[in-house]
């Protein structure tokens, strides 16, 4: 209990499930980042469903969790004078989303596979790779383009 204020168990979990997640991204992130299509191409079928699957999960609860956030957040009202890095966030967040793939893995996976095909493709890290093809199935292929030519500037040095 801290000095005169109790919390409740339910604002307990919730801090601290916020406090994890806050804390906890910049060590997943990294670790994120460095899956890049060389490992992508070294992996089989079942562990690509599996990464796959284990990604949109925690892309749910991560919308879960930032959703609640902004529900219970004692500073809504700042954020609801200046929303637009919200906004940016859950356009961003919607980009690995493709109403026309859904949760299918197995054709995610068929699509990343050929998209690391290209050998200027290889070192653009798993998540942006699943970011590009998931714009580019909803037909968004200009905003999937300017992202594979500037993971491509930041993975080939600028060339």
């Amino acid at each position: 209990m801290l000095i005169g204020m109790a919390i409740r168990p339910r604002q307990h979990l919730r801090l601290t499930m916020i406090l994890l997640v806050l804390l906890g991204l910049p060590t997943f992130l990294p670790a994120q980042r460095d899956i890049t299509g060389k490992t992508w191409t070294r992996w089989d079928e079942s562990r690509k469903v599996v990464y796959l699957a284990g990604f949109y999960a925690g892309l749910k609860a991560d919308a879960a969790i930032f959703g609640q956030a902004e529900r219970d957040h004692p500073f809504r009202k700042s954020v609801e004078r200046n929303p637009a890095s919200v906004d940016r966030y859950k356009v961003e967040r919607r980009e690995f989303y493709a109403r026309k793939l859904k949760y299918d893995f197995k054709m995610i996976r068929k699509l990343l596979d050929v998209f690391y095909t290209d050998p200027d493709n290889l070192l653009i890290p798993v998540p942006e790779a699943i970011r590009i093809i998931t714009l580019r199935e909803d037909g968004n292929r200009e905003r999937a383009d300017f992202l594979l030519l500037r993971e491509r500037r930041k993975t080939l040095g600028g060339k």
